[in-house]
């Protein structure tokens, strides 16, 4: 054996998980997807002996001996956050979410941006498989995925000594493993717990409005209790948002999980797996255990994401597991199967009041029975845009690398908008504008640098995205709350040569954004400006 390979791999990136004596293949309470024998603390983890070859490459000797592959299992150490490693850029510490894939690559659309030519536009993802692992893919990269353990240290260039990752396979990672992306200068080290205070997009110092203070409050309140929290708010005022910070706050031993009630299934066999999982074989396309939402949320939390839409089938599995009743057996587990039901910090959130939602009022009790937290809207609270807006900059400079600023006269704007999406609208909006401007400026040849995002850029794209959802012709600026001048565009044979040399001043010869700020296609301001002998 050449490479490295974990215990719970084989081909096609499926995990091994052999029976021992007739024990089950099930969930298990522990951070490990598997449940087996109990062991001492003084069992020993298996680690792959080593060996180094010609080339200098370390390489295993061998499969773990019978037992140790059970052992290893059941030590896995899962990985709760990632330190990002770029050259010339500060270290970034990314939170781990089991209902996330992360990309990384030289691509602007990778969740983290590595800005270097040996790393490919998508180079790898890593992602948390059924089975309660978190997994490496390798996309095809040009010069290759390279594993290693952060614990071992080598000498020279450490892709010689570490394990090339096989492209389009999984690659099983835990806690103290370190990935290098096509070089020794991009890495991903995987780390057991989240560095307090040292995640990327951390919330603004500022004061903002009397609702986020109260909002604040509440949050830091939930966290220091183990009641149900019910969320209500509309569509994008950030309820899962708040989810995460009661729970990363209270700093809970389990994970954070989502269960997304719109999108269970009705049949039963594919809700027990989806809730409570299913054993190895226990049907055609099972070649792996898989671990329920309620036991991967064992010890953390559950969060009913759009509980008004939650299968009456799966509202019953719920009031059983919280009544501590009922049967709690994966999909195909033998009938003397026994394990304690998962126990879970529950936070539920909807559009709607629990009454008008139609579950069954014993579990909409059982939601209500802790705190319950309103989310304001953006309407109500619109001193803190720029505080959000800054946010949402910070996170792209730190994750895409993207450096921006709004000018003044653009947050003033965004301030009185009009924002049916709410938050997620607002930062989509910073998101996609900021994007588009630094496409334009690599469109023109523009050298990197701070990229200004003014108050044309942020109409033009408003403009345009509300022609695009109401399928108007050219329309005025997006609906504000207050009135506001209206731009009043000229057709392009009306365009005098003052218009075009005014435009080309204000955007310093950039043909591109003068040709935006007239409305007219960069072709058709390069043929007025020939017109008019403009160089």
């Amino acid at each position: 054996m050449t490479t490295r390979e974990r215990p719970g791999e084989e081909q096609g990136g499926e995990a091994q998980e052999e029976a021992q004596g007739g024990a089950l293949n099930g969930p298990s309470l522990e951070k490990t997807s598997i449940s087996i024998q109990a062991y001492t603390d003084a069992a020993p983890r298996w680690t792959p002996d080593l060996t180094t070859t010609s080339d200098g490459r370390l390489r295993t000797l061998d499969e773990p001996a019978p037992g140790q592959q059970e052992v290893a299992e059941a030590l896995y150490r899962e990985p709760r956050a990632l330190r990002v490693q770029r050259e010339g850029i500060e270290d970034l510490i990314v939170p781990l979410y089991p209902d996330r894939s992360y990309v990384f690559g030289r691509a602007p659309e990778s969740t983290v941006v590595f800005p270097h030519d040996a790393v490919s536009r998508q180079h790898g993802r890593l992602s948390f498989r059924e089975d309660h692992r978190w997994v490496y893919r390798d996309l095809n990269s040009r010069n290759h995925s390279f594993l290693g353990r952060s614990d071992v240290e080598v000498e020279g260039d450490e892709r010689r000594h570490f394990q090339e990752i096989r492209a389009s396979r999984d690659q099983v990672l835990e806690a103290g493993d370190v990935i290098l992306l096509g070089n020794n200068r991009s890495r991903i080290t995987l780390l057991e717990e989240v560095p307090h205070g040292l995640v990327a997009g951390a919330r603004s110092q500022q004061s903002g409005s009397p609702e986020t203070a109260r909002l604040e409050r509440s949050i830091n309140v939930c966290a220091r209790h183990q009641l149900p929290v019910f969320l209500l708010g509309k569509s994008g005022t950030g309820k899962t948002y708040i989810a995460r910070e009661i729970h990363s706050r209270g700093r809970l031993e389990g994970n954070f999980v989502i269960l997304n009630c719109g999108r269970l299934p009705q049949d039963t066999n594919a809700l027990t797996s989806e809730l409570l999982g299913h054993v190895k074989g226990a049907f055609t396309d099972a070649s792996y255990a898989r671990v329920g939402k309620l036991y991967s949320a064992n010890r953390g939390t559950l969060f009913l994401d759009e509980v008004e839409f939650l299968p009456r089938i799966a509202q019953d599995f719920l009031v059983d597991v919280l009544e501590g009743t009922g049967n709690f057996a994966p999909l195909g587990a033998p009938a003397d199967f026994r394990e304690p039901p998962p126990r879970f910090r529950l936070i539920s959130a909807s559009k709607v009041a629990l009454q008008q939602t139609g579950l069954r009022p014993d579990l909409t009790q059982r939601l209500a029975t802790g705190d319950v937290i309103i989310l304001p809207t953006l309407e109500e609270r619109r001193e803190d845009i720029p505080n959000l807006v800054e946010a949402f900059l910070h996170r792209l400079k730190v994750e895409q690398q993207y450096d921006a600023e709004l000018t003044s006269d653009a947050i003033a704007y965004l301030q009185k908008a009009s924002w049916p999406g709410q938050i997620r609208e607002l930062e989509s909006t910073v998101r996609t504008v900021v994007a588009r401007e630094v496409a334009l400026q690599s469109l023109e040849g523009i050298e990197h640098r701070r990229t200004v995002i003014t108050l044309e850029a942020v109409k033009a794209y408003l403009l345009q995205r509300q022609v695009g959802f109401e399928g108007q012709g050219p329309a005025p600026a997006p609906r504000l709350t207050q009135e506001m001048p209206t731009v009043v565009r000229k057709r392009p044979a009306d365009l005098s040569e003052e218009d075009i040399r005014s435009a080309l001043a204000k955007h310093e010869g950039n043909k591109t954004r003068a040709a935006q700020d007239l409305g007219i296609a960069v072709n058709t301001l390069k043929a007025r400006m020939k017109a008019f002998g403009i160089e």
